[in-house]
């Protein structure tokens, strides 16, 4: 899964994390699916928490749903896990940016398989079949639609950056933790896709709080 991967300093958190991960005991792939075997989600979880047991380490988890709004309005949700320590540490990663989905039964399978893909990265659980070449090719596809999502934010952005009154700009980019020197085409166009849509909500907050249409 191509992931984003936003790295604080947890020394106890990696230290545990390090424990629990040569507990882990890879849950069997009991599913099919058009790709090969995999694991279901409640399988992921249990041998999460099984290795976290078998440790001794206070480790949990949980998981949250983002929107994101692509140029042309299209909502694209994605799936973030938390890695949470008793120290107060937190480790956030982003999965893969997935469609709602157009009937209920499609949008819980693919919230499923987006949990399953986000949790998987986390605590490094292989819960599908990678030798499938067919899986190489869906992922590879599902990357090339993710940067795409990711380039249209950004597009976004820079049109709503030259809209924002300039004496705002510090405080839009603070948003995300920088500056406005990071007002330029190298730094922006290095800017997740999550993270452009949060700068952006900030400049269209500017824009709409001085009265600019």
């Amino acid at each position: 899964m191509n992931k984003t991967i936003e790295w604080r300093p947890t020394p106890e958190l990696n230290e545990d994390l390090v424990k629990m991960q040569a507990q882990l005991v890879q849950p069997e792939k009991t599913k099919k699916g058009h790709f090969g075997p995999y694991a279901a989600l409640d399988d992921i979880d249990r041998a999460i928490r099984s290795a976290i047991k078998a440790a001794e380490v206070p480790l949990s988890y949980s998981q949250s749903t983002i929107a994101d709004l692509t140029a042309n309005g299209k909502v694209v949700l994605q799936v973030v896990t938390d890695i949470i320590h008793a120290s107060g540490e937190t480790l956030h990663i982003e999965g893969m940016p997935y469609e709602q989905g157009t009937t209920l039964n499609q949008t819980m399978a693919n919230l499923t398989y987006a949990k399953r893909g986000s949790l998987s990265a986390a605590f490094g659980v292989v819960a599908d079949d990678d030798d499938d070449g067919q899986a190489i090719t869906a992922l590879k596809q599902e990357q090339l639609k993710q940067e795409e999502v990711r380039k249209a934010i950004i597009a976004r952005l820079k049109e709503k950056l030259k809209e924002a009154p300039k004496e705002k700009l510090p405080q839009i980019f603070a948003t995300a933790s920088m500056t406005e020197k990071n007002n330029n085409t190298t730094d922006l166009d290095k800017l997740s896709a999550n993270r452009a849509s949060l700068i952006s909500g900030a400049a269209i907050f500017a824009i709409n709080d001085a009265g600019i249409k």
